[in-house]
């Protein structure tokens, strides 16, 4: 038991955790790596405006990676043409890499003016990663 618990460890640090982004095609890029341990909500959150023609498409969840909640905070509200904040609420109760994607576009263009990619990285309980609401945000 304890050999597979530090291949699994040994694999993760290999994966690192990283954050970068990038332009390729006039879009921009993020993405990210991010723990949580079985069984704990991962938010994510992107900030959009829909009073531009924009918004946050749904997001392409893996197998056994759960969409809890979804959600647009407006900013202002009442106010137009103020931006929010879109936010989803994510959970696996089994180990394991769940990737997450969601992209930022109109509905008549072809191409996303942003792209949001994560692997939410979920740990086994014997190796104790963080505990409470895991949180990715992009602004």
């Amino acid at each position: 038991m304890k050999k597979s618990a530090v291949f699994f460890v040994t694999l993760l640090v290999l994966l690192g955790c990283f954050v970068s982004t990038g332009a390729a095609e006039e879009t921009e890029h993020t993405e990210a790596t991010v723990f949580a341990n079985c069984g704990e909500m991962i938010i994510i959150s992107a900030v959009g405006n829909p009073t531009t023609g924009y918004t946050w498409s749904e997001p392409v969840l893996s197998n056994g990676l759960s969409l809890i909640h979804a959600d647009y905070t407006q900013f202002k509200p009442g106010m137009i043409g103020t931006g929010g904040v879109f936010e989803w609420t994510v959970f696996a109760d089994t180990p394991g890499f769940y990737p997450f994607k969601s992209e930022y576009n109109r509905a008549w263009e072809n191409a996303p003016a942003k792209t949001l990619k994560a692997v939410f990285v979920y740990l086994p309980d014997f190796l104790n990663g963080p505990n409470g609401v895991v949180s990715l945000r992009t602004f």
